[in-house]
């Protein structure tokens, strides 16, 4: 809010009419990339203008969520990697994105967020855009349990290599299966696991590794969020036949990077979400491609992109009215 200096001894009028003068200035001469901070240094010198603010640039620094459900969609490119703060004190870490870098978006964030442990990690599947993260986490960051599939990605040496880390710290491996619920500390919180390989078996196709992702739905004070990993149209098919309704979710994370193969018309139609958050970066593949971010309209979701809109974050605090918190 700004306040007006009663006292000024300059008149209004001609304030304002300074105001303009400099404003037109700035937009004539200023570089574009320096206008809405002039904007913003004018509106300052000038406070008994009521002239709205120009939109501000998103900065690096993370809003300090208040207690309560803090989901994090992390901006890391081609792949996924969500951060969430659980009620109760707890936190989780589902995938960790194509990067495993000290200076790769997942460990900026790690680091800017001041996180030393995490309770509870979770592999969706084994493609590399969603654990070669992983690795720079269970070398940097004390990890109390960590959640798998049993789909080997077969041929790649990747997966192997980081379960091999994970047995050698001796760090508890749980293979959910559907209808599990998870123990992810109190506070009202509800984890169901709706999809998941908790057999072995492996598979070099990617199509068949991307439908064994855990699909979980997280419910806390009648909101929910239901986030895919990277299930396709047959996962979504088989998901709806068994669930139907209970699928329903305020919030989905959208599967396989707005994918041409999911998203399904059937499968939004039993979601019906309220906003929608595909985690993409810049890829050969043309996601999301123009048929998903389609029908996810259609279905009446309102989308995010971090491709185009950087880290999201989605909140609940201890109401039942969800609350969006943005970067500062």
């Amino acid at each position: 809010m700004h306040h007006v200096n009663k006292n000024s001894p300059a008149p209004v009028a001609l304030k304002a009419l300074i105001s303009a003068v400099l404003i037109s200035l700035a937009v004539f001469h200023f570089a574009p990339s320096a206008n809405a901070q002039a904007l913003s240094q004018l509106l300052e010198a000038a406070p008994a203008i009521d002239i709205p603010y120009a939109p501000v640039p998103a900065h690096s620094t993370l809003y300090t969520a208040a207690p309560g459900l803090n989901v994090y969609f992390l901006n890391v490119g081609q792949g996924d990697s969500i951060y969430i703060e659980l009620p109760g004190g707890q936190n989780a870490l589902i995938d960790g994105g194509p990067s495993s870098s000290a200076t790769g978006p997942l460990a900026q964030f790690l680091a800017e967020k001041k996180v030393t442990r995490i309770d509870h990690v979770l592999l969706t599947h084994p493609h590399s855009d969603h654990y070669n993260g992983l690795n720079y986490v269970f070398s940097n960051i004390t990890v109390g349990d960590f959640y798998d599939t049993r789909m080997d990605n077969k041929g790649a040496t990747g997966d192997n290599a980081l379960r091999d880390r994970v047995k050698a710290l001796n760090i508890p491996a749980f293979y959910p299966a559907p209808d599990d619920h998870l123990a992810w500390g109190n506070g009202g919180l509800d984890v169901k696991v709706f999809n998941s390989c908790h057999e072995p078996v492996e598979s070099s196709k990617s199509n068949a590794i991307n439908n064994c992702s855990i699909t979980l739905k997280i419910s806390y004070q009648n909101t929910s969020l239901l986030l895919t990993g990277d299930t396709q149209n047959d996962a979504e098919t088989r998901l709806v036949e068994r669930y139907g309704a209970e699928l329903k979710a305020d919030v989905l994370k959208v599967g396989h990077h707005g994918s041409k193969y999911s998203s399904t018309d059937i499968f939004l139609n039993a979601v019906r979400p309220e906003r929608a958050y595909i985690e993409v970066g810049q890829n050969n593949y043309g996601h999301p491609t123009q048929a998903a971010l389609d029908r996810l309209v259609k279905a009446g979701a309102k989308v995010f992109r971090t491709d185009l809109d950087g880290l999201q974050e989605f909140c609940v605090a201890g109401t039942s009215q969800p609350v969006e918190l943005p970067v500062e």
